[in-house]
C-alpha cells in the first residue's frame, strides 16, 4: 500500500499546558534532513577532513535525534570517526495496519540516513536499536565493539538519551519522568494554535508540583547511575582504550524555564548527571588517563521541544533575538569539537570549561544582551495578547523539520512506498 504524507499533522493540547502533539512525520523528509546535515558537516571540515578513523571510535548513547545525532555526525563527517549509536527506535512494521507505524520512527529512517552517508566515507557507522537500561543491550553493545569496532574499544562516550520512560531491570515496570516543579507550583507563558481566522494568543497556566515519587522516576530515567553502570560495564570489558572519554549532555536552563528544569525534577535528574560524571571524571582519570565532562547544551528546537511546557513560546522568542547567530545541535556540536573540546583526549588540549568544570555550549544564548532582550519581550507580551504570527512560523516549521517536513528538495505530494523505505 502505497500513500502520501503532503503535510505536517499536529494538534495544541490545552490540558497539559498547550503542548504540541504531532501527528505524522515524513520518512523521506527524514532522511532528507539527516543527508543535509552530514553535508554540513563535510562542508564545515573542507579539504582538512582527516582520515577514517582518525577521530577515534565513539559510542553515541541516543544517537537517533537531537544533540546525540549531531554528534555522531560531527565526528564522523568532521572528525573521521567511526560510531555506534544504541538509541530506541521503532522500526518499520510493515503488517501494521497503522500507516506510521508501517513507516517506524524518525529516529530510525535518521540513523539509516546517517549511516550510509558516514559509510560511504568509508567509517564504521551501525546501530543497535533498544532499551539502555537493559542490561542485555549493554552486553550486545560490548560485543559489537569488540567485534566491529577498528581494535575492539572505545575513544569516547556521548551520553545524549533524552528518553521520557525507561524500564527497569530490576523489577519489570516502566519508569516515567515527570516535567513538573519541585515544591510549589509555577506559572508557564504560552501560545495557543492558530486558526485560518485567529493569530496564536499569549496565555499563561499553572504548572502543579511533582511528588516525591516522581522526582525519583525522574532522576532514575534521566539521572547519572544508568551512565556510571554503562561505564562500570565497559571498564570491566576492557573494551575503553587508553584516554578514553565521556561526554554527557545537560542543560542549565535560564531565569524564563527555571520553574521546570533547574528548580524542577528535571532539575534534580541534571544535577545527578553532573555529579555522578564529576565522580566518573575521576575514575577514567585513575584507571585509563581519560577524562569526563558534561556539556551544558543551549536551548533547540528538536522532537521533544512541542511537548515541553512553554518551550515553544520561549525558543519562538529565542529565535528571533538571537537570528544566524543562533546554533541548532549541529552547529552547536562542530563548535564544541573545533573550539571547546578534543576528540582526543590529551593534556595538551584540555576541555574549555567554567569554575564549576562544565563545558558551556549555551554560552551564546546566555549572554547578557540575549537574556536583557528576551525579559524584555517576555515581559511585554501579556496573556490575552496577539502572538506574532511570524514568529509562531518560524518556530512550527523548524519543529517540522525534526519529523521531515518542510525540508528542502522533497517532494510531499509523492506517494511512499513502506516496503520500499524499509529496506533503504
Amino acid at each position: 500500500m502505497q500513500f502520501a504524507l503532503p503535510e505536517f499533522k499536529f494538534r495544541f493540547i490545552p490540558s497539559m499546558g498547550n503542548v504540541i502533539h504531532p501527528g505524522n512525520f515524513h520518512p523521506v523528509g527524514t532522511r532528507r534532513a539527516a543527508e543535509l546535515l552530514v553535508d554540513r558537516a563535510l562542508a564545515a571540515a573542507g579539504s582538512a577532513r582527516p582520515e577514517p578513523g582518525a577521530g577515534g571510535r565513539w559510542l553515541i548513547v541516543g544517537g537517533s535525534g537531537g544533540f546525540g545525532s549531531a554528534a555522531r555526525v560531527a565526528l564522523g563527517a568532521t572528525h573521521g570517526a567511526h560510531t555506534l549509536n544504541l538509541s530506541f527506535d521503532a522500526a518499520p512494521n510493515l503488517e501494521s495496519r497503522n500507516k506510521l507505524r508501517k513507516l517506524g520512527s524518525p529516529g530510525w529512517h535518521r540513523s539509516r540516513a546517517i549511516e550510509t552517508r558516514l559509510r560511504a566515507l568509508d567509517l564504521k557507522a551501525m546501530s543497535l536499536n533498544g532499551d539502555a537500561f537493559d542490561p542485555a543491550l549493554r552486553q550486545e553493545a560490548i560485543e559489537t565493539i569488540r567485534r566491529e569496532l577498528p581494535g575492539g574499544e572505545l575513544d569516547g562516550i556521548i551520553w545524549a538519551l533524552a528518553a521520557p520512560r525507561a524500564v527497569d531491570p530490576r523489577t519489570g515496570a516502566r519508569v516515567s519522568s515527570a516535567l513538573k516543579p519541585i515544591g510549589q507550583p509555577v506559572r508557564v507563558k504560552t501560545f495557543t494554535s492558530r486558526s485560518a481566522d485567529r493569530s496564536p494568543e499569549v496565555v499563561e497556566f499553572e504548572l502543579p508540583p511533582g511528588s516525591p515519587e516522581e522526582a525519583v522516576n525522574t532522576q532514575f530515567v534521566m539521572g547519572g547511575r544508568i551512565v556510571e553502570q554503562w561505564v562500570e560495564a565497559l571498564l570491566a570489558a576492557e573494551v575503553l582504550a587508553q584516554g578514553a572519554q565521556l561526554v554527557t549532555i545537560s542543560y542549565r536552563g535560564n531565569e524564563f524555564n527555571a520553574g521546570i528544569y533547574r528548580n524542577g525534577l528535571i532539575g534534580l535528574a541534571k544535577a545527578d548527571l553532573e555529579f555522578y560524571t564529576r565522580a566518573l571524571d575521576a575514575v577514567l582519570k585513575s584507571r585509563l588517563e581519560g577524562r569526563a565532562v558534561t556539556v551544558e547544551g543551549p536551548a533547540v528546537v528538536t522532537e521533544a521541544s512541542g511537548g515541553i511546557p512553554g518551550v515553544p513560546f520561549y525558543m519562538s522568542l529565542l529565535l528571533d533575538v538571537m537570528g544566524d547567530a543562533h546554533e541548532d545541535p549541529l552547529a552547536s556540536m562542530l563548535r564544541m569539537f573545533s573550539e571547546k573540546l578534543s576528540v582526543r583526549t590529551s593534556p595538551d588540549t584540555p576541555p574549555v570549561v567554567d569554575d564549576e568544570g562544565l563545558l558551556r555550549m549555551d554560552d551564546r544564548e546566555l549572554a547578557p544582551a540575549v537574556q536583557d532582550e528576551l525579559r524584555r519581550r517576555h515581559e511585554a507580551l501579556a496573556v490575552g495578547e496577539r502572538f506574532a504570527d511570524a514568529l509562531y512560523d518560524r518556530f512550527l516549521s523548524e519543529y517540522s523539520q525534526t519529523r521531515g517536513f518542510d525540508v528542502e528538495g522533497v517532494d510531499y505530494a509523492a506517494a511512499l512506498d513502506p516496503e520500499a523505505l524499509a529496506r533503504g
